[in-house]
Parts: C-alpha cells; sequence; structure tokens
C-alpha cells in the first residue's frame, strides 16, 4: 500500500486525509493518507522515517512551504514563483516540488479584464506569496498590504496595514490570505465596503462560509471561498503524484460530509 500525508503544525484540523481517502475509496486505488504533526525542526527526521515506510507523496501546510526549499531535489516553475511548496513528491532518491496553490487560484480567479486591472493580497505567508504570484500571471498589478511588524517587504508594492483604520480602495481583485476569519482568529469589521465589480478570494475555509465572503456576497461581488480552493488544490496534488488530476467532486462531497 502506498501511504500519503498532509505535514504541518497544528494539523488536527486538516481536511486532506477525509479528501485523498475517499478519492482513493473512490478510484480503487491501493493508498492511504495520514496527518503528520510536524514542526519545521522535525520535517527532515520526519520526511525521512515516512519514506523508510513507504511514503511517496507528502503535502505540506504552514509552517513548512517554505522551510522544505533548500531540501527539495528539484521544483517546479510554481515552486520558483513562489518560493513555496505545498506538494512534494519522492523521486529518483529525491524530493520533487510543486505548488498546488498557485495552480487552483489560477484556475478559480478570472483574468485581468484590462491593462490597468487592479489587485490587492492580504498577507505575507506563503498562500499570500502564491496568490501574488498567480495574480501577476493572470495579469493583474498587484499590491500586498500586511501588518507593519511582518514587514512584508518581499514585494516593490508593499502597504503597511493599520487595523484601526482598514480601509480597502476600489480594487478588482481582493484577496485574504491570512487567518483573519478563521476559527478564533477574529473577523472582519462590517465597516469594510466591497463593490458589485470586485472579485473577493478567502483562502480561509473554517467556517465554511467565512463573514468576508458573506459581507461580499450581499453586494454581489464574485466570491472564491476557501473551501473551492483547498478542494482544487487537493485534486491538483494528484497531477504530481499520479500524473491526472483527483476527483474534484470526490473530494468535495468528502468536505460537505464533514460539516454535515
Amino acid at each position: 500500500m502506498e501511504l500519503y500525508a498532509v505535514f504541518g503544525q497544528p494539523i488536527h484540523h486538516s481536511l486532506s486525509p477525509q479528501m485523498h481517502n475517499r478519492a482513493f475509496s473512490a478510484t480503487n486505488r491501493t493508498a492511504f493518507y495520514l496527518p503528520v504533526e510536524c514542526s519545521p525542526k522535525e520535517l527532515l527526521p520526519k520526511l525521512a522515517a515516512f519514506h523508510d515506510l513507504g511514503g511517496r507523496g507528502v503535502n505540506l501546510t504552514r509552517p513548512l512551504k517554505e522551510t522544505i526549499i533548500p531540501h527539495l531535489r528539484a521544483q517546479s516553475p510554481w515552486v520558483e514563483k513562489t518560493g513555496a511548496a505545498n506538494t512534494i513528491l519522492w523521486e529518483n532518491d529525491g524530493w520533487v516540488g510543486d505548488n498546488t496553490d498557485i495552480q487552483a487560484f489560477v484556475a478559480m480567479v478570472p483574468p485581468a479584464p484590462h491593462a490597468q486591472s487592479t489587485a490587492l493580497v492580504l498577507g505575507q505567508g506563503g498562500v499570500a506569496r502564491a496568490s501574488v504570484a498567480g495574480l501577476e500571471v493572470l495579469g493583474y498589478h498587484v499590491s500586498v498590504m500586511a501588518r507593519p511588524s511582518q514587514k512584508a517587504r518581499w514585494h516593490a508594492s508593499w502597504i503597511a496595514w493599520q487595523w484601526d483604520t482598514l480601509h480597502l480602495p476600489p480594487y478588482d481583485v481582493i484577496v485574504n490570505a491570512t487567518p483573519l476569519g478563521q476559527d478564533g482568529e477574529g473577523e472582519w469589521p462590517d465597516t469594510v465596503k466591497f463593490l458589485p465589480h470586485t472579485t473577493i478570494v478567502d483562502w480561509v475555509y473554517r467556517p465554511n462560509t467565512t463573514r468576508l465572503i458573506q459581507q461580499a456576497r450581499r453586494v454581489g461581488a464574485h466570491t472564491v471561498d476557501g473551501l473551492s480552493l483547498l478542494v482544487k488544490q487537493a485534486s491538483l496534488a494528484w497531477m504530481s503524484w499520479f500524473g491526472t488530476e483527483g476527483p474534484f467532486a470526490v473530494m468535495a462531497e468528502a468536505v460537505r460530509d464533514y460539516y454535515d
């Protein structure tokens, strides 16, 4: 039996085992997927132990997407664009990295409608970097907003985020790549306004419909929610592991069943 896993810290909340094991069963694949609690310091020894047990593929979540980069034997152009890998495969005596976060993002966010289209990404971690790279691929002029203490200076158009005076100008796309709105991580203030033509992307998927997505839908804005992105990036991980995309509908059903 082939083994696959998701490594991260914390990892108890991950829906990846439900999605992938349901998909393995639906496709009659002899494989099993498990969660592994793992800190950055533990990553290399735990990956080695997992490989010794027959582990073939791994998904990485925070805070490991950047930690793995120096230890990859090879990496896809998507990893080079983002500086982060969320999917790795053991191949030819080493780990090969890919980034399905950006691939899912590019697949689900509409391309820039005109040459001057603008986008704002809130956050400064691996998902923020994937969002920025994806938006640039889609043709947007991108700005990044992060709290002053985070100093997200890796992007030229950096804006300091003062929470008590948060105002969002009329961008074509606004992306939440922070934990804001996630269980116990604070909420979006009701004072933040969106225009109907704006696309709102929220990477947060707990709760399954966040306040940000609810606010955007009330004004008729186009939305891309965290659950859809989660399922899409999971289905695309199969491209790295098996050469074909995983069954999106089956994985989405597993997520719906979990929340029901």
